[in-house]
């Protein structure tokens, strides 16, 4: 079974990066950590905060749908 990813800014160079979607770490103010899903690049994270992966998640999700 396929983990489910999304597509996040990288906050480095306006470029896209496919991260779990899957949060490996959360704190109580609402940030998550996600970790890279491109193979090779596992060893790469991304603070996001909860609500904007939501956002991200659905948008994609009607992207995929549209």
């Amino acid at each position: 079974m396929n983990k489910p990813t999304v597509s996040v800014p990288d906050g480095y160079n306006g470029h896209t990066v496919l991260m779990c979607a899957d949060p490996i770490e959360a704190w109580a103010d609402g940030t998550v950590k996600l970790r890279c899903a491109e193979p090779g690049k596992e060893y790469l994270i991304r603070w996001i905060g909860r609500d904007q992966l939501a956002a991200l998640i659905e948008a994609q999700h009607h992207e995929a749908q549209g």
